[in-house]
């Protein structure tokens, strides 16, 4: 057998100390960027998670400051074919003011198509208010076909009083079964609200329409 001299012996173990320190430090910068993968991931969920909270807040904010209305329509006379809408900014008292708010009359929830050719067009349908009243075209600055008033800024404990007629029948449908058709109906409304630093609201109301005291 050969004799192994100390010089190699010497060089053998520095060779696998050298092996080993290598080893170690591959591990020690393995586990080091394993960390700091880790380290990155629970930031992006600490900063997702937070991400979520905030949104959370905005939307509970958001409707916590929803405008509240009192909404009445009352006919200018029993029997008449006029009223008047009444429009009171009720709250929230921490809102105080609203920078823009719009009216305008929602149909009656169906779908109304244009139908057979020779029929009214879609134009026709959509500029038929299908329900029982509309805006007063030309007052209070409402479209030509009645569907709604120009936005206007509001403050808390203001109100607008707006000018409403009956509708009227479409060229194409009876005009007794149209006023049967819509009696005692409410009158739907959108109200969208705007103010500076918050999302729009958008509002849903069905009105009665009252007779006068």
């Amino acid at each position: 057998m050969t004799d192994v001299s100390w010089a190699d012996g010497l060089s053998a173990v520095s060779a696998l100390a050298g092996a080993v320190t290598a080893f170690i430090a591959l591990r020690i910068s393995r586990t080091a960027n394993e960390a700091a993968h880790q380290s990155n991931r629970a930031a992006d969920r600490a900063n997702a998670t937070a991400d979520s909270v905030a949104e959370v807040e905005r939307e509970r904010w958001h409707h916590e400051m929803t405008p509240r209305f009192d909404v009445t329509i009352t006919r200018l006379g029993s029997g008449s074919d006029q009223a008047s809408l009444l429009l009171t900014f009720e709250g929230p008292p921490a809102l105080e003011r609203l920078d823009a708010v719009e009216i305008e009359i929602r149909d009656d929830g169906y779908t109304h198509g244009s139908g057979l050719a020779g029929g009214p067009s879609q134009q026709d349908i959509d500029e038929t208010i299908w329900g029982p009243y509309r805006f007063k075209p030309g007052i209070d600055g409402a479209s030509t076909n009645g569907r709604k008033v120009p936005a206007a800024a509001m403050e808390l404990g203001e109100w607008r009083k707006l000018a409403l007629e009956q509708s009227f029948a479409p060229a194409w449908t009876d005009g007794a079964y149209w006023r049967n058709q819509y009696a005692g109906a409410p009158v739907r409304l959108w109200v969208r609200c705007r103010r500076e630093g918050h999302q729009p609201w958008v509002l849903t109301y069905n009105v009665d329409v009252a007779n006068p005291q």
